[in-house]
C-alpha cells in the first residue's frame, strides 16, 4: 500500500517527541501546520506509541461524522407519512437462502468499487448510497440501450449531495431518508466523471438552492433499484429494504443470516457504527487485525454509515468486511474488519439494502463467486470448504442428537433389565440418566 511506503520514508518512530514526529508528519504527507491539528496529532501519536498501528494522513484531523437524526417509527395504521421524519422502509422481499457461501468478498467478485474519501464533509451516508447503487448497477441485466452504465458504474456522490435540499450541507443524513428523497425527486443517477466529488466547490451553489442538472442523455436516465410499498394503501414506495432497523437491539441470528444471504446473492448492505469515542484508535488502525471495541448501546449513538461488502474469517475469527469512506489509504484499502456477533463499534444495530432493478425476486440462487480467491491483498482467510449453511447444520443437530440419546437410553435399559431385580432397584436409586449420558 502507498500509505506504508510513505510512513517508512517519514522515518517516524515511537521514541521521538511529539513535536519532532509532527514536523516529519507534516513534511511527509504535505500537511499545513496548525496548533489545533498538532494537538490532535499528539493525542493520536501517544496512542500509537502505546498500542501500535500505522501512521496515517488522518492523524491530525478529526474524522467527520455526525449523530444521525432520530426518526420516528411509522404508526401501524398509517396510510401516508413523511419519510423525512419517519423510518420508511419495505419489509424484506427476498427469501433467505438455504445454502450460503462460507465467505463472500464483493471486492473480489467485482461487485464493489474501491473505497473513496469523504474528506471534511459529513457525507458518509451518500457514499453508502452510491456504494449500494454501484453494486446494483453491476448486478443489472442491461439491454443494448443501457450498456453505457455497465462501463460507467462509478456514481457521483456530489450530484446527490448537491440536490438533496432540506438538510444542512455536509452535516449528516441517513441512507433511508436519502433513498426516499432520491426516489421521489431525482430523475437519474450521474457519473462520477460528470460531477467529481468536491463539496467545497459546490457549497455556495447548494446554499443558493441551485440544482445540478444531469449531463447524461435522457435516454440513459437510470434509477438502479426496485421500489416497494411502505404504507397500507401502497401509495408510497421506497427502494430501502429494512433488514434490521430497531437500533436499540442487536442483530439476531436470523438477521445475520439474512445479511449473509444478501451478500451471497451479490447484494451489498448498508450498515452504521459509532466512531466519535474511538477516534484515536481508528485513526491508526491498519486493517491487519480484527477490531473489537465495546459498544455502549445506550450511550454511544450511531454516527457514521458504512457498507457491508462481505463476511468470512480473518485470523481465524468470523468477521464482517465494512467499506468505509475515509479514503483507500486508510486501514486495509479503506476497509475494516469487525467480529460477527460482538457489536464492535456498534456495527450490528442497523442494516438496510436495495434490490437491483432487474433482479428476479423469485430467484433462490447464489451469485457466481467462482472468481474469488481468499488471502492476498483482501486478507480473508482461505475457505475451509463449502458450507450448506448454519440452518442445515442446526437442523441436523436437532434431529440427530435426540435420536442418539434415545438409542443410548434404550441400550442402557436393555442391559440393565437383564440383571436381577435387586440390582435394578439399587441402580435406580442413583442418578440413572446422568450416568448413562456421561457414559455415552
Amino acid at each position: 500500500m502507498l500509505i506504508i511506503s510513505l510512513a517508512l520514508t517519514c522515518s517516524i518512530n515511537k521514541t521521538e517527541t511529539c513535536s519532532d514526529a509532527y514536523n516529519k508528519f507534516v513534511v511527509c504527507f504535505n500537511k499545513s501546520k496548525s496548533e489545533e491539528r498538532k494537538l490532535v496529532f499528539c493525542r493520536r501519536f501517544q496512542y500509537y506509541v502505546k498500542h501500535g498501528g500505522l501512521i496515517q494522513p488522518m492523524m491530525d484531523s478529526e474524522i467527520p461524522s455526525s449523530q444521525r437524526k432520530q426518526l420516528k417509527v411509522i404508526p401501524k395504521a398509517s396510510t401516508e407519512v413523511d419519510c423525512q421524519e419517519y423510518y420508511c422502509y419495505a419489509s424484506n422481499v427476498l427469501k433467505d437462502l438455504t445454502h450460503i457461501y462460507e465467505s463472500v468478498d464483493l471486492r473480489e467478485a467485482g461487485l464493489s468499487n474501491p473505497a473513496q474519501d469523504q474528506g471534511n464533509c459529513s457525507s458518509c451516508w451518500v457514499f453508502t448510497m452510491t456504494s449500494l447503487m454501484e453494486n446494483s448497477i453491476k448486478l443489472q441485466q442491461f439491454d443494448s440501450s443501457q450498456m453505457f452504465w455497465s462501463q460507467n458504474w462509478g456514481i457521483s456522490q456530489q450530484f446527490i449531495l448537491s440536490n438533496i435540499f432540506g438538510l444542512a450541507y455536509c452535516q449528516g443524513y441517513d441512507v433511508m431518508q436519502g433513498f426516499d428523497y432520491f426516489n421521489r425527486l431525482f430523475q437519474t443517477v450521474e457519473t462520477y466523471q460528470n460531477f467529481p466529488y468536491n463539496p467545497e466547490l459546490y457549497k455556495d451553489q447548494f446554499n443558493s438552492f441551485i440544482k445540478l442538472k444531469p449531463k447524461v442523455d435522457k435516454s440513459l436516465y437510470l434509477k438502479p433499484f426496485k421500489t416497494f410499498p411502505v404504507t397500507l394503501d401502497n401509495n408510497q414506495n421506497t427502494p430501502a429494504i429494512g433488514i434490521h432497523t430497531d437500533q436499540e437491539k442487536l442483530f439476531t441470528s436470523n438477521s445475520i443470516w439474512t445479511i449473509k444471504s444478501y451478500l451471497s446473492r451479490g447484494v451489498a448492505v448498508a450498515g452504521a457504527m459509532h466512531t466519535q469515542q474511538n477516534m484515536d484508535r481508528l485513526s491508526v488502525y491498519d486493517g491487519s487485525t480484527v477490531i473489537n471495541i465495546y459498544c455502549d448501546i445506550k450511550n454511544q449513538p450511531l454516527d457514521h454509515q458504512v457498507t457491508i461488502i462481505g463476511y468470512g474469517r480473518k485470523n481465524g475469527q468470523e468477521v464482517w468486511i465494512l467499506k468505509n469512506s475515509w479514503g483507500p489509504n486508510w486501514a486495509r484499502n479503506g476497509h475494516l474488519f469487525v467480529p460477527i456477533g460482538a457489536n464492535s463499534l456498534c456495527t450490528e444495530q442497523y442494516a438496510v439494502t436495495i434490490i437491483p432493478l432487474t433482479y428476479d425476486l423469485l430467484s433462490n440462487d447464489k451469485y457466481n463467486m467462482s472468481k474469488q480467491q481468499r488471502g492476498g491483498e483482501f486478507d480473508l482467510d482461505p475457505d475451509q470448504g463449502d458450507t450448506k449453511g448454519m440452518q442445515s447444520w442446526l437442523l441436523a443437530v436437532v434431529i440427530i442428537v435426540p435420536i442418539v440419546v434415545i438409542i443410548g437410553v434404550a441400550i442402557g435399559i436393555f442391559f440393565c433389565c437383564r440383571r436381577n431385580k435387586s440390582q435394578v432397584q439399587a441402580k435406580i436409586t442413583k442418578p440413572f440418566f446422568g450416568q448413562q449420558v456421561a457414559y455415552i
